[in-house]
C-alpha cells in the first residue's frame, strides 16, 4: 500500500479550525468581509486573510470575489450547508453554558403565546410589585423556546406539555377560555386566523363557523385580529379574558371542549435553586389564581 504522502489519490489537507469557519459564517450572513469584520470586532484585511487561509486548507474557492460584492462559489455553498449546524451548536452551548451560570440579577425571562403575554401586560404593574426588586422580561412566541439551553427561564404554555420533560418541572396554574366575538350577534364576515384548519384545533372551529359567511381577512397576531373584530372587520376568535372586558364586542359562540385550555407553568429543575425565578414563577402563579374566574370564561 503507498504511504499516503506519496499516494497521488490523497489529498493532505488538514481539517479547517472553527475559528475560520465562524468568520466565514459571519461573511455570509453580513454579505461582505467588511460587514463581517465590524460585527466579529476585527479588520477586514484579517478577514480577508483568514478566508483565504480557509480557501487554502479546504484547496477550493468558497467565492467568487467581484469589484464590490462576493458570490458562494458552488463549493461555498456546500460548505456553507455543512458548518451552518456548528455555528448553531456553538450558541447552543454559550446558551446552555450561560443558563448553569446565570446572573443573579439578570431579568427573569418569561416566554408566552401573544395571548398569554398580553393578559400579562395587562398586569406588569401588579406583577412588578410581587416580584420586586426583580426585572421581569417578556417574551412573546408562538415558538416552544429552549429551557434546558437556557433560551427562557419561565415558559407558560397550553394545553399539551412537549414530550421527553423529564429535565422540567411543571405545574397548573389555571385555564384560558376562547370563544368568538364580534361587534354583532350576527356577524357576515370573519377574521381567520391564517394556519390550515387540519394543523391547528382553533383554526379548524373558526373555519366551521365561518361556513356561509365572508372570511375578511387572515390575521395570525391575537392584538392585531383583537383590533381589527373591535373595529367592524368580522367576527374574531379571542380569548374570553379579553372579548368579555370590552364593551363593544358580544360572544357570538360560547366557549366550549378544547376551547378552554389548560395553562402550564414550566421551569427546567435547576431554576428552582434560583430565588428570582421562583420569586415570579409564583407571583405568575397567583395572578392566574386571582384572575381564574375571567380567563376561564366565567
Amino acid at each position: 500500500m503507498a504511504h499516503p504522502s506519496h499516494d497521488p489519490f490523497h489529498l493532505a489537507f488538514s481539517e479547517p479550525s472553527w475559528d475560520d469557519l465562524r468568520i466565514f459564517l459571519a461573511v455570509v450572513a453580513h454579505g461582505s468581509m467588511n460587514g463581517a469584520a465590524k460585527a466579529l470586532g476585527q479588520s477586514q484585511p484579517t478577514v480577508a486573510r483568514r478566508i483565504r487561509a480557509l480557501e487554502e486548507t479546504l484547496g477550493i474557492d468558497l467565492f467568487q470575489r467581484g469589484p464590490n460584492n462576493l458570490e458562494l462559489t458552488e463549493a461555498g455553498r456546500a460548505i456553507l450547508e455543512a458548518a451552518s449546524p456548528m455555528g448553531e451548536a456553538a450558541s447552543i452551548v454559550a446558551r446552555t453554558a450561560s443558563a448553569h451560570r446565570p446572573d443573579p440579577d439578570a431579568p427573569v425571562r418569561v416566554t408566552a403565546t401573544s395571548s398569554v403575554a398580553l393578559f400579562l401586560s395587562l398586569h406588569s404593574a401588579e406583577l412588578h410589585k410581587a416580584a420586586e426588586p426583580v426585572e421581569i422580561a417578556y417574551i412573546p412566541t408562538r415558538r416552544k423556546l429552549d429551557l434546558a439551553s437556557g433560551e427562557a427561564d419561565i415558559a407558560l404554555r397550553m394545553r399539551v406539555l412537549p414530550e421527553g420533560t423529564d429535565e422540567l418541572v411543571a405545574r397548573k396554574v389555571g385555564q384560558i377560555a376562547f370563544a368568538v366575538y364580534a361587534t354583532t350577534e350576527d356577524p357576515a364576515s370573519v377574521i381567520a386566523p391564517p394556519e390550515d384548519p387540519t394543523l391547528s384545533r382553533q383554526a379548524a372551529y373558526v373555519a366551521e363557523f365561518a361556513q356561509g359567511r365572508t372570511i375578511a381577512a387572515r390575521i395570525g397576531d391575537m392584538p392585531i385580529r383583537y383590533q381589527a373584530a373591535k373595529a367592524g372587520l368580522g367576527a374574531a376568535f379571542l380569548p374570553c379574558w379579553l372579548g368579555d372586558r370590552d364593551p363593544d364586542l358580544v360572544q357570538v359562540m360560547k366557549p366550549e371542549g378544547d376551547l378552554i385550555e389548560d395553562v402550564f407553568l414550566v421551569m427546567h429543575r435547576r431554576s428552582r435553586s434560583r430565588p428570582n425565578v421562583t420569586r415570579v414563577a409564583n407571583a405568575l402563579a397567583a395572578l392566574f389564581k386571582r384572575n381564574h374566574k375571567a380567563l376561564a370564561g366565567g
